[in-house]
């Protein structure tokens, strides 16, 4: 009896390849500047206040710093929640691109603090303004550096998100061969690269 080949193509590996098709393009658009907004943003700002309501009752820092800790943590939970929950490592790698893209949602975000020029919701004070300003980093160096490692982070995360995901869109024995060598170099990393 002879081995039924499975099919080069299925339709899970179809979609992961076009959903990480949009997800690079977007990855370069957002690192070279091109755009400050991708439709995940329409998560992320009810996200952000969510997290203002949320941390009010901790105090005036947890109240402002809220709105960037839930954009950003929201996703990194959910890193948590597909690996360790679902078994979905591919799921894991799409959050963790997310996260990145938040970062460098903020980063524009603390960009703004000095000139704040940034429409925001319901007006209101402009978080990084109020926290930069308490620590006494508002001055324009601080301000900039704080904001491009911030973006420099995203774009890394991004990357890393991408790299991981594609592992899973390898031809069969592509990804067998990476599975080995990290099984031999790291084998409790291999989890991420199944799913």
């Amino acid at each position: 009896m002879s081995a039924v080949a499975e099919p080069a193509w299925d339709a899970k590996r179809i979609f992961r390849t076009l959903l990480l098709a949009l997800l690079g393009w977007w990855t370069l658009r957002l690192a070279a500047k091109a755009t400050g907004w991708v439709f995940v943003d329409f998560a992320n700002l009810p996200f952000h206040e969510a997290g203002h309501v949320f941390l009010a009752p901790f105090g005036h820092i947890l109240h402002v710093l809220g709105g960037t800790l839930f954009q950003v943590g929201i996703p990194a939970l959910l890193i948590w929640y597909f690996l360790a929950r679902r078994g979905d490592a591919f799921a894991a790698a799409c959050c963790l691109w997310w996260v990145g893209e938040n970062l460098i949602n903020v980063s524009i975000y603390m960009a703004d603090a000095r000139d704040l020029m940034l429409p925001l919701v319901g007006g209101g004070e402009h978080d990084w303004n109020e926290l930069f300003f308490r620590f006494g980093v508002l001055d324009e160096p601080s301000v900039h550096a704080i904001a491009a490692g911030t973006r420099a982070a995203g774009v890394v995360l991004m990357l890393l998100g991408l790299a991981w995901a594609v592992t899973f869109v390898l031809p069969r024995r592509t990804r067998s061969d990476l599975v080995l060598r990290l099984a031999g170099v790291a084998p409790r990393a291999v989890r991420l690269l199944q799913g």
